[in-house]
């Protein structure tokens, strides 16, 4: 019975630990895209937390947090930025093209709105994947953008996986509003960075 009782409180443990870092990476999600009033903040805030995350599914689970955050934070803030807006311009581009054929009549039209609406869900899976690329490789700036395609269309079960898991978590949300402010961010970041480990070749695996 000892031995039983004390792996439960060990399990206990080891979740409300993993529970801490889920929150407290968020809350450096959200303090770190305010301090760079969002607009400069966002992308390398963002890219700080998947840094992090991947991390700890490769097993570092002791590394310095905030450390290690802020560290990815300042070296990346720049081509994160442009990666990020980047990529954030290819998608309005796609948006206005995409509402522009469809307030035109016309066969021609129709079609090319058809085109732009898949070009925009093959744009969608490839902002899931750009973050995880992102901190798991070392490309040139837009090269990133391209593996992340490459991932998306030729992992198309690990991709439905992904959006599903999205889905889910955002479903989750949804019905519970106040877990937005604590955990919006990391829990789809956790979801976002386990299936990209499980779908990057383990040989290309970089620590």
């Amino acid at each position: 019975m000892g031995i039983g009782f004390e792996g439960l409180i060990w399990k206990i443990y080891r979740i409300a630990e993993a529970i801490t870092r889920i929150l407290y990476i968020n809350l450096l999600w959200v303090a770190f895209s305010l301090l760079g009033v969002i607009v400069l903040g966002f992308f390398p805030a963002t890219a700080a937390m998947f840094s992090v995350v991947r991390k700890w599914m490769l097993g570092e689970k002791d590394i310095p947090i905030f450390k290690t955050f802020w560290q990815y934070y300042k070296s990346e803030f720049i081509q994160s930025n442009i990666l990020g807006y980047a990529l954030a311009l290819i998608g309005a581009l796609l948006y206005v093209d995409l509402r522009f054929f469809q307030s035109s009549d016309g066969i021609i039209t129709l079609a090319l709105s058809y085109l732009f609406i898949f070009l925009l869900l093959v744009y969608f899976t490839v902002v899931l994947y750009i973050f995880p690329v992102f901190v798991h490789y070392q490309f040139k700036t837009l090269e990133y953008i391209k593996y992340a395609l490459i991932m998306a269309i030729g992992r198309p079960f690990q991709t439905l996986f992904m959006i599903l898991g999205c889905l889910l978590v955002l479903t989750l949300l949804r019905m519970v509003p106040m877990l937005i402010i604590y955990f919006g961010g990391s829990l789809l970041c956790y979801v976002l960075m386990w299936i990209s480990i499980k779908s990057f070749p383990k040989e290309e695996i970089q620590e």
